[in-house]
């Protein structure tokens, strides 16, 4: 070993990073703990085998221990593949030290900071369609508006048995879906600061179950709901979260084979409170403590849940990912927007949305209301302000 192994034995203990340390021969004689996990094995079995069989990358030919030996310090981004074949994105760092040369490689996994950069992409793409989508809804609406009122004028012309009649309604018709497309895009595109008020959600779900008793009737849905006791208030605009509850129920009966079952629980869970203060506008006091807790790992807030399950045929793997990006539906006839806009809600009341599914088993869709009075950040606040 080299002359100053202890200190890298007390840095590897240390690390959050893997790191390994290899031996003139090129051969793995320490590793920490995390560097083995990286590589999908233990340290024990790790010891002794050629670095280069455990740091595999995707690309055909490439070998970082070799590069490590002829320079003296390295850095750069690397795709490991594990044992099992599973590919790890990682930053790899080489020192090359002593004589004879030995190499200390770090290697710090790079999977969450891909995903944080991928849903700020994702979430630049969206504030750029919802600006988009806004412009566009209203230079949609004003000639729509003239379709219609000369559709209505040119009806009242003819008899009501008149052949043509019938050509006029469906313009008609048409026109009125796009009116109601165009509403969801400024919906999306500017969503309503919700009026938040303590209210219970018992009432709101009873309220979605009226509105759907003719689809719920037709299929004979097996109905159920379970409210957990003393369950207190929460500070909701009850309008928009029955909308959200109305366009979760409205998938589910779609979705339910005839006969099948729709349940509905309401919960009081602990969850992680959110980083940065995400759902808190930048003017709530609380802000700063929920944050500086939640990074210490201590924090976590009371959410009332409500739970909607459905015994339908689930939603395909490759679709999951995708369902709350707008215009993306699985149903041929649907715009794609009603999850874009629940999600934009429930984030107007500093909660979630998630969706849970298994092909064959049904569908879970999982609402979570902060129990304190909590405004979501406001979206396009900037644009918004400039108008």
């Amino acid at each position: 070993m080299p002359p100053h192994a202890d200190l890298v034995r007390v840095l590897m203990a240390d690390a959050e990073s893997g790191v390994l340390l290899v031996d003139p021969g090129g051969r793995v004689a320490a590793l920490n703990p995390a560097a083995a996990a990286l590589c999908g094995v233990t340290p024990a079995r790790a010891r002794g085998v050629p670095a280069a069989d455990l740091l595999r990358t995707v690309i055909a030919g490439d070998d970082p221990v070799r590069e490590a030996f002829r320079r003296a310090a390295t850095e750069r981004e690397a795709v490991l593949v594990g044992r099992s074949g599973a590919e790890v994105p990682v930053l790899l760092r080489t020192f090359r030290v002593g004589d004879p040369p030995w190499v200390v490689l770090t290697l710090r996994d790079q999977t969450r900071t891909r995903r944080l950069e991928q849903e700020l992409r994702r979430h630049e793409r969206l504030a750029t369609l919802g600006q988009l989508s806004a412009g566009v809804a209203h230079e949609i609406r004003n000639p729509l508006a003239g379709i219609g009122t000369s559709a209505q004028v040119l009806l009242r012309r003819f008899e009501p048995r008149d052949e043509r009649a019938r050509f006029v309604r469906v313009i008609l018709d048409e026109v009125g879906r796009l009116d109601r497309i165009v509403t969801s895009l400024l919906q999306y595109a500017r969503p309503r600061e919700p009026r938040l008020a303590p209210t219970r959600l018992a009432p709101c779900i009873e309220r979605v179950l009226e509105l759907t008793r003719d689809p719920v009737a037709e299929k004979r849905l097996r109905v159920e709901l379970d409210v957990a006791p003393r369950l207190a208030p929460v500070y909701i605009d009850a309008d928009l979260v029955t909308q959200v509850l109305l366009n979760v129920t409205l998938n589910a009966i779609q979705a339910s084979p005839t006969a099948g079952t729709l349940r509905y629980e309401v919960r009081t869970v602990r969850r992680p409170a959110p980083l940065r203060g995400a759902g808190r506008r930048a003017a709530d006091p609380r802000a700063a403590r929920a944050a500086g807790e939640a990074r210490g790992g201590a924090a976590r807030l009371a959410y009332q849940q409500v739970r909607v399950l459905d015994t339908g045929a689930g939603i395909p793997r490759h679709a999951l990912p995708k369902l709350f990006d707008p215009f993306f539906s699985t149903k041929p006839s649907g715009t794609g927007l009603g999850l874009s806009i629940s999600q934009s809600i429930m984030q107007e009341h500093g909660g979630t949305i998630a969706v849970a599914s298994r092909e064959g088993r049904g569908t879970t869709v999982l609402l979570n209301f902060p129990m304190e009075k909590r405004h979501g950040p406001r979206r396009h606040a900037d644009a918004d302000a400039g108008r």
